[in-house]
């Protein structure tokens, strides 16, 4: 043990993605003393090799890794940081190179499609890349830094060569993160201008910079025209916003997708579908997380017009979902507006409508839990059920190191909180791995592991805090750290102290 130690930090790496048969050379942001600490990574294949630099590593990427974004710990003997991101890529990933912060010298990019690795180093900064567009090309440009939690909330402008703004965009309407798609009028180059605000936002009003403000820009271009008005095809035919005409088809059979839009202002679509009395339904709208502008609320009507269930949003997001069960056989309807008495062209959305099923889950607010010898720690679970759950359950852990246990915990009819209580033995080695917590069924012995949420909703004074959306929103992998009692610790350092 060395004097003075403390569990790592682990805020961000840069760059964040590598492609398959690649090292590459990445920089940790955070606080690791003693370096190095040892890494951790949620799958095979990725391999953080420590340089003699603090806060350096050559990351290895087998050509076999995974494709995706994987987690990574950074732990030693005292402890483990929270979870960060590494993304694996099958195609080339490009690294963005400074100076590019002048539109007149902007970083070239010849080769469409490409990812770009970049960070805003310094506060004002403005990170550039020219493309070549010709007439009648549609450029999609799209930006990953908030689903990384990044430290800046994104915008991209475009300019042409003159510096003349020809098409901009903030936010795509599921994150912060923008996303532009433009059809080039005439041949030429155009520049990609990436910049923002400091996230969560202060006083102060000053583009955003420093080691936490990394991203992955998407540049794409295809020869195909701008999608035409989706609007006539992306309705249930003959279930409008004036409801099912004479002759229109018969109700929906469940289960159910069907694909909408909202054209304008005030309009209100109408789903007629099929329910059977005592029958509990989910019906769900998803608009926000495919990006439409629409802020979506949905509501269940009889066939008198009578009001049966409303919601607006739901879990966090601006989708709206509704859990309901049939109080008699018949058709029902299924109503979908716009809270902002808005619509247009790109209001889409999609209707979902399935019996619900029962169901349980768990989450807990500690990512890790450390453990002196000898002595007991505890994790404590939330417990929801929906849809009429009923299961016997225990709370129990898996994946726990010799000496370690964790009697089961029967678990309340009523949802809440329970506590797991973890003990290690006095004579339990130093250890840190990775473990698990489940629900139990106790006749099925069917299992629902206890996950901890990276996502947060949440203000202060007002203000955004948190992410609601990242490229891995939770993980079911706790960390659980065992250290020596002090008498055991200080005993071992007498022991290795060089001799007089």
């Amino acid at each position: 043990m060395v004097a003075g130690a403390a569990e790592p930090t682990l805020t961000h790496l840069f760059p964040v993605a590598g492609t398959q048969g690649t090292t590459v050379s990445v920089a940790a942001a955070g606080k690791f003393d003693p370096w190095p600490p040892q890494v951790w990574v949620d799958a095979p294949g990725i391999t953080f090799h420590a340089s003699k630099t603090a806060g350096k590593f050559d990351v290895e990427v087998a050509q076999d890794a995974v494709p995706g974004p994987h987690l990574v710990r950074f732990y030693n003997e005292q402890g483990a940081s929270a979870p960060r991101f590494f993304i694996v890529s099958s195609e080339p990933e490009l690294l963005e190179v400074e100076p590019n912060d002048d539109f007149k010298s902007p970083q070239k990019i010849d080769k469409l499609p490409s990812t770009i690795n970049g960070r805003l180093d310094k506060p004002g900064d403005v990170d550039c890349f020219g493309v070549a567009l010709k007439k009648g090309e549609t450029l999609t440009a799209g930006v990953e830094a908030y689903v990384l939690a990044s430290t800046f909330d994104g915008m991209l402008r475009l300019v042409d060569q003159n510096g003349t703004e020809v098409a901009f965009n903030h936010d795509d309407g599921r994150t912060l993160d923008p996303l532009l798609v433009w059809q080039a009028p005439h041949d030429g180059t155009f520049v990609v201008q990436l910049m923002g605000f400091i996230y969560p936002a202060n006083s102060g009003v000053g583009l955003a910079g420093g080691e936490g403000c990394v991203y992955r820009l998407h540049l794409s271009v295809t020869a195909a025209p701008l999608p035409r008005d989706i609007s006539s095809d992306s309705e249930t035919p003959g279930q409008g916003s004036d409801g099912p005409p004479a002759g229109s088809p018969p109700p929906l059979a469940i289960p159910v997708s069907v694909a909408g839009c909202i054209q304008k202002a005030g309009q209100e679509n109408r789903h007629v579908f099929q329910a059977v009395k005592k029958q509990r339904y989910e019906l769900r709208v998803i608009a926000e997380r495919t990006g439409s502008p629409l802020d979506a609320w949905l509501k269940i009507e009889d066939q008198d017009g009578k009001q049966l269930s409303r919601n607006d949003d739901a879990g966090g997001s601006r989708d709206p979902q509704i859990n309901w069960t049939a109080q008699g056989d018949g058709a029902f309807v299924a109503v979908v507006g716009d809270t902002t008495h808005r619509g247009g062209a790109n209001y889409v959305y999609r209707l979902e409508i399935n019996e619900a099923v029962p169901s349980v889950a768990a989450t807990t607010a500690s990512h890790a839990i450390s453990l002196t010898a000898g002595k007991t720690a505890e994790v404590k679970a939330t417990v929801k059920r929906t849809n009429g759950f009923k299961s016997k359950l225990v709370l129990a852990a898996k994946e726990l190191p010799e000496g370690v246990s964790a009697p089961e915990v029967e678990v309340p009819e009523k949802d809440g909180e329970v506590t797991l209580k973890i003990s290690a033995e006095a004579g339990a080695a130093p250890t840190a791995q990775p473990f698990q917590v489940v629900l139990r069924e106790v006749e099925s012995g069917a299992e629902h592991p206890v996950s901890y949420f990276m996502t947060a909703v949440g203000e202060t004074n007002g203000v955004t805090q948190g992410y609601t959306k990242l490229v891995i929103d939770s993980t079911d992998k706790l960390w659980l750290t065992v250290v020596k009692a002090a008498a055991d610790a200080e005993k071992l350092k007498a022991e290795a102290a060089p001799k007089q």
